[in-house]
């Protein structure tokens, strides 16, 4: 749409971007003038005035919203027919409205044209509860704006859901300090409270233990606890004032990961948030009892309640959140529930980008190399995104602020692995831990891959046979294996070796007998090791498929 300012006279079929007073009415904002309402504009001393005129490729704002809303409402998540540059998202059933905040900032970033506003999430809905607000600025948008929104939105799940309520419970786990009867106060103040704000979120409180407030004795009453219940609350003797405190100093001895190690709240930092296998460990703030923090509970929730958590789900960036609103009767007479276009037969995969390594063999950061105008690492994730693959997790590491800067406006989900120097197991780990339980399986993809696409990622997600145990899928050319690599979630557990690792015949051979091979070329099977392959794939803008695959092991 091209925007400018108009001469009255010249202002026929122009589209208003504001609401305009009349003595008669409004002209509201999107309406195409008539010559009708410029005689009516001219006799108000209106003449000149800023308006839109729309292009062959342009949609209207409802149109636009129409596209929009089913992308990014989800499971019991319905809308209602656009009007006037306005789309109201609401509950389709009473539940928990769950959106990942670092998503919703991302979506907010991907043009100032389009703004998405929620409520707060990890709250009680009811059903016909407005729970978000999409809207269009202009009157119009362009198609290739809307086209470029839509594949940025294609990686992950739909941003907007409500999940049933269901029931969790949880041991509490007191670390005594002082052991005397003010700490017990201290410990029944804190119990109390959450008891009132999380009993109708559905956490049941079944256990309690208690053990000195020492390292080792923290760690030992943590590993009891996370081995018999899936939530353990941890309420301190002491405050946790720096990283190696008490607490902080225990857990790092025993869980698998911290993925909140502290909330930007004077009266409340020492939020902690940590997972041991499938057991999430909260330790809640010292001060929990007299604080009023929004942010500590919105944590808690989204801890209790999501299925994988990761360092992902805890960032501190904040976004404006609607009031309370229950849908017009008038509304719920135009909801829209969006058509699930998922086949159901097909198999829910997952992909996991590696891009954390040190690129020692060819001597610089192969993954930043541009080709054909773009960083190296983002073929494999261009390919992800645009493949049925869903929900995309890169795991970065080595050079993690350069590689997440060209990450930072798409709807993926991205890891970072700090300990990328042991080796490429733990970055395959960290990404299949991540992978919701729902998910078949997970295609694991080297991000050293110029020629990878959505197609033929795409034929390995077909060549996965839905419901059955035990698969490992693994691209082939010329008799040789190479990446990217499927497993069957049954099989996480193993899968911590790509193709290539050195010891791969013989990790092929211990699960040869449900490893399928799925036809490749050339082309598609190249990765990039050693310097000369750079050199081939950027000498004279020749395209890398000018350099052919090194067979593996």
């Amino acid at each position: 749409m091209r925007i400018g300012e108009f001469d009255i006279n010249r202002a026929d079929g122009k589209i208003l971007l504001n609401d305009i007073r009349l003595d008669t009415g409004i002209l509201p904002r999107g309406h195409k003038l008539s010559k009708e309402d410029i005689l009516y504009l001219k006799m108000t001393g209106i003449r000149k005035i800023t308006a839109g005129e729309m292009g062959v490729a342009d949609l209207s704002a409802e149109n636009a919203l129409s596209n929009l809303a089913p992308r990014i409402a989800g499971k019991n998540v319905v809308y209602v027919t656009p009007e006037r540059n306005l789309c109201k998202i609401a509950a389709d059933r009473d539940g928990i409205f769950i959106c990942q905040e670092n998503r919703l900032l991302k979506f907010n970033r991907m043009s100032s044209k389009v703004v998405l506003n929620t409520i707060a999430p990890y709250q009680n809905v009811r059903k016909g509860e407005v729970i978000a607000v999409l809207s269009v600025c202009p009157p119009a948008l362009e198609e290739e704006l809307l086209e470029e929104i839509d594949f940025k939105l294609s990686g992950n799940e739909p941003l907007l859901s409500v999940e049933e309520t269901k029931n969790e419970q949880a041991a509490v786990i007191y670390t005594k300090f002082y052991d005397d009867a003010a700490e017990n106060h201290h410990f029944s103040a804190i119990v109390r409270k959450m008891v009132k704000n999380y009993t109708p979120f559905g956490l049941e409180f079944t256990a309690e233990y208690s053990c000195p407030h020492t390292v080792d004795g923290i760690a030992e009453a943590v590993a009891y606890a996370a081995g018999r219940h899936r939530v353990v609350m941890i309420v301190p003797g002491m405050p946790a004032c720096h990283p190696d405190d008490t607490a902080p100093a225990a857990l790092k001895t025993i869980v698998d990961s911290i993925v909140c190690s502290h909330i930007p709240q004077a009266d409340a930092p020492d939020l902690m948030i940590a997972v041991k296998r499938n057991a999430k460990i909260i330790h809640m703030p010292y001060n929990y009892d007299k604080t009023v923090s929004p942010l500590a509970d919105r944590f808690i929730r989204i801890a209790v309640k999501k299925d994988k958590i990761t360092q992902s789900d805890f960032a501190f960036e904040q976004n404006v959140f609607l009031g309370n609103e229950i849908l017009s009767n008038e509304e719920k007479n135009r909801i829209i529930a969006p058509d699930d276009k998922k086949n159901k037969k097909e198999p829910s995969i997952a992909a996991v980008i590696l891009a954390a390594g040190v690129s020692s063999r060819a001597r610089r950061n192969k993954l930043m190399v541009k080709i054909g105008g773009k960083p190296l690492f983002m073929k494999a994730v261009e390919a992800a995104v645009r493949s049925k693959a869903s929900p995309v997790f890169v795991i970065t590491g080595h050079d993690a602020e350069n590689l997440e800067e060209h990450l930072e406006n798409i709807d993926i989900n991205i890891l970072r692995n700090h300990d990328y120097a042991s080796g490429v197991k733990t970055s395959i780990r960290l990404g299949l831990k991540s992978v919701p339980s729902s998910c078949d399986g997970a295609l694991l993809i080297p991000a050293d891959m110029p020629n990878i696409t959505a197609e033929y990622l795409n034929r390995m997600i077909k060549s996965f046979n839905k419901g059955k145990e035990r698969q490992l899928l693994v691209s082939a050319y010329g008799g040789h294996k190479y990446n990217p690599v499927l497993w069957s979630s049954d099989l996480y557990p193993t899968a911590d070796l790509v193709p290539e690792d050195s010891h791969l015949r013989q990790v092929f051979l211990e699960h040869s007998d449900y490893l399928s091979l799925v036809e490749s070329d050339a082309e598609t099977c190249l990765d990039v090791n050693f310097p000369n392959d750079l050199e081939l794939l950027t000498k004279d803008g020749e395209e890398a498929s000018s350099a052919a695959p090194a067979a593996k092991p």
